[in-house]
C-alpha cells in the first residue's frame, strides 16, 4: 500500500523550511538530503529567480502532509 506522499506531492510538516523540498523527496522515493543540495545549488546557480520563486509558490501552494 502506498502512502500519502506517494501518492501525491505534500509538505512535510516537520521539514526544515515548510518542508517542499523533504516532500518531494519523499514523493519521488529519494534522499531529502539530495533533493536539499540539488534545490541548493540550483539556487545558488540562478539566484532568486527561477527556483526561489518556484520554492516560495510550492511552499504556499502545496498542502501539509500528515506526520509521520
Amino acid at each position: 500500500m502506498f502512502s500519502a506522499y506517494q501518492r501525491r506531492l505534500l509538505r512535510v510538516p516537520n521539514g526544515i523550511l515548510f518542508g517542499v523540498c523533504a516532500g518531494l523527496g519523499r514523493r519521488l522515493g529519494i534522499s531529502t538530503f539530495l533533493v536539499r543540495l540539488i534545490t541548493f545549488i540550483a539556487f545558488c546557480a540562478t539566484g532568486f529567480f527561477p527556483v526561489g520563486l518556484i520554492y516560495t509558490i510550492l511552499a504556499i501552494a502545496l498542502p501539509v502532509g500528515p506526520e509521520y
